[in-house]
């Protein structure tokens, strides 16, 4: 190589860098812009990554995570190294912003490997197109920056197959260690990438055949059947999986320990066996089958959570030029690079046609980088074509026929990027009901929970303390009283300490309730307007307030010295038959109960003609519809609690008895109410009566 040979590739390989720094930017901008803004919440998936961010920092280390179906455990590492500094479930979302821009590099040097045998222009900028492709991806911007581990997939499996072919084109040991290493760590991600260790030995497969085509040209006999030339490559394959096995053997340990733990969600979802709209069985595979073949350049996925519904992954021209890039390694099938982007398209795929439930785009993400590749040979074998077809032609063709494509290709990645940040930013993040489909209620909640001081009593309705984004933000806070204002009310019968209340926009009754109860409060904080209306509010209430929650009915009883009924209220004196008894409750705890009670509620009158029984309506549930179960109640906590007594159209007229109690479910054995020596007397209380008349 001459002095002016090697001056010129520096320079192009210095181009090649500066070009994929840039790429890589603008894949960042588009992953990170208004990251903290867009999604606008934590739905329950991504909330679970920041319950386990809080758990690891905690201290505790699991190899996998067994909630919400079971988990790999290595994105939610990520996740709480993010966690540290970020102190928020912002953490989850640049973790995988982070990841989706990495694998923007990781595709480029996939190509850089698998394009390396091949002719100009594939060979040279094959690697920097393919990374420019999955950039400007809206399917790939969507899922890095979504917050879910499936989005580690493309990146493990770039790396992976780049190093495999690195290690099989240069036969360096360095990159078949870094390929296992790669496949090891790929075990750790997401179910889809177990397919990885087959598209590994394909690739290899796949090579020796070429081997043996090669050497049966020139000498009539593959060299692996009569000498030992084809051993080092089985030896590379199995320093790969001995690697990759070590790497992935605790996870293995952890599966004899648990059996079956890691493929609970595998089984969950199977199309074969998985419950769904259409059907079951035969007819769920195929229809998912033809999902997961349209979502690349038909139709997307229709759930508008996870897409703009029926939006492809491709946009036309990415789409165009993928389609192109499919017929070139069809029509090249014979050549193992091609053989193996096939392969990696289908097996990458598979996941989304075997999967019934979920989205398709999600379960397939693993073919992204695959379809990436895919794009650079569609555009630049074309490019290659035009190119040669013009250098035989006039010397005005020789110039404009290839000025004319690069305007064209030009011109489509600006529209592939324009129609990214359109869809994505203004179209999809500005729906306003994005904040409710990402639980931004609860996120919001959650912060402020969790800016709230460690002394601080808190409240909060209707969304359950146990909500997985209400844990995540507010730093797994115990201690939390939650209940559903639309149905109950729970106060502390005096503050001993600072206490507020968080009030979100569906509970329409616990503000004016608080305001009457405790006027010392007010409002201190309102979250982010959702539909022009504050998202919750905070009302706080200082320390030594008498809380003024007083039954319009006095009537005492105890069950078990354990809770004591205060009285009651009734919405009117006398009804009708067909009418509705609304009856409230107002209960408070006197110890810690370690048993879930069930209350019952029942209407007793004049025996039935029927069967001769006096019950002629009942409402039995858990305390606040199980919002409060008793388990959960605290000393000195009032609860008032409504229950709806359906009066038959048939009842006669008469005055009739409204009795309440509790039992245990399921043995239906009552508690027993006391006398003040706590002597068992009845195992109901008697509240009053009511008069009915008959409908005429």
């Amino acid at each position: 190589m001459t002095a002016a040979t090697s001056q010129a590739k520096m320079s192009q390989v210095r181009v090649k860098w500066l070009c994929l720094l840039g790429i890589t930017l603008l894949a960042a901008f588009l992953r990170l812009y208004r990251l903290d803004q867009i999604p606008p919440g934590d739905g329950y998936d991504q909330a679970w990554y920041g319950i386990d961010a809080v758990t690891i920092l905690r201290g505790e280390h699991p190899i996998f995570f067994p909630t919400n179906s079971g988990r790999e455990a290595l994105f939610s590492y990520l996740v709480a190294l993010l966690y540290a500094g970020l102190h928020s479930t912002l953490a989850i979302y640049a973790a995988t912003a982070l990841i989706g821009i990495l694998t923007v590099p990781a595709v480029y040097l996939a190509g850089e490997a698998l394009f390396a045998d091949e002719e100009e222009p594939l060979r040279t900028w094959g690697g920097l197109v393919a990374a420019l492709a999955v950039a400007l991806a809206y399917w790939h911007v969507m899922w890095s920056r979504y917050g879910v581990r499936a989005i580690m997939v493309p990146l493990v499996a770039a790396l992976t197959l780049g190093l495999l072919w690195q290690g099989l084109r240069s036969g360096r040991r360095a990159a078949f260690l870094g390929c296992g290493m790669s496949l090891g760590l790929a075990m750790y991600t997401y179910q889809a990438a177990r397919l990885l260790p087959l598209l590994v030995l394909l690739g290899f497969v796949y090579t020796r055949w070429a081997d043996a085509r090669a050497a049966t040209s020139r000498r009539g006999t593959p060299p692996w059947l009569t000498s030992s030339e084809g051993l080092p490559r089985w030896r590379d394959l199995g320093l790969v999986f001995v690697v990759a096995g070590l790497i992935a053997a605790p996870l293995g340990i952890y599966e004899i320990n648990h059996p079956g733990a890691l493929n609970e969600r595998v089984g969950q979802a199977f199309a074969l066996t998985a419950p769904t709209e259409t059907g079951s069985g035969w007819t769920a595979l195929r229809d998912q089958v033809v999902t997961a073949a349209l979502m690349f350049t038909v139709q997307g996925d229709l759930q508008p959570v996870h897409n703009i519904p029926g939006r492809p992954a491709l946009d036309l021209f990415l789409a165009a030029a993928f389609v192109l890039g499919l017929l070139v390694s069809l029509w090249r099938l014979r050549r193992p690079a091609y053989l193996l982007l096939l392969s990696w398209l289908v097996l990458m795929t598979l996941p989304a046609m075997l999967a019934a439930l979920g989205t398709a785009e999600k379960r397939g993400l693993g073919a992204v980088s695959a379809v990436g590749l895919l794009i650079a040979v569609g555009i630049l074998v074309s490019w290659g074509v035009v190119t040669r077809w013009a250098a035989a032609q006039t010397p005005a063709w020789r110039t404009a026929a290839p000025a004319a494509l690069a305007l064209v290709v030009g011109l489509g990645f600006v529209y592939s990027g324009a129609m990214t940040f359109r869809d994505y930013f203004l179209v999809w993040g500005a729906d306003p009901d994005l904040f409710a489909r990402f639980e931004g209620e609860a996120r919001a909640t959650g912060r402020y929970i969790s800016q709230l001081g460690p002394r601080e009593a808190v409240y909060l309705s209707p969304i359950p303390p146990d909500h997985v984004s209400i844990q995540a933000n507010s730093g797994l806070r115990p201690g939390v009283h939650g209940y559903n204002g639309r149905v109950c009310f729970l106060a502390p019968g005096r503050t001993d300490r600072p206490t507020t209340y968080l009030i979100g926009k569906d509970d329409k009754n616990s503000l004016k309730l608080l305001q009457r109860v405790f006027p010392q409060g007010m409002v201190v904080h309102e979250g982010p307007v959702y539909y022009q209306a504050p998202s919750f509010r905070a009302y706080r209430i200082p320390p030594g307030s008498q809380a003024q929650l007083a039954p319009s009915h006095t009537r005492t009883a105890e069950w078990n010295n354990d809770i004591e009924l205060l009285g009651y209220d009734l919405d009117a004196p006398d009804y009708e038959a067909g009418d509705d008894i609304a009856l409230t409750l107002y209960l408070e705890g006197l110890d810690e109960i370690p048993v879930n009670y069930t209350i019952f509620t029942q209407l007793l009158g004049p025996a039935k003609p029927k069967d001769h029984s006096p019950l002629w309506g009942q409402d039995d549930s858990e305390p606040c519809e199980r919002f409060v179960p008793t388990s959960n109640w605290m000393p000195g906590e009032i609860l008032s609690d409504t229950y709806t007594l359906p009066i038959p159209d048939d009842a006669p007229t008469a005055d009739y008895q409204i009795i309440m109690g509790f039992y245990e479910w399921p043995s239906l054995q009552r508690l027993p109410v006391v006398n003040d020596a706590g002597q068992p007397v009845s195992d109901h209380v008697v509240l009053g009566q009511v008069h009915i008349e008959a409908d005429e």
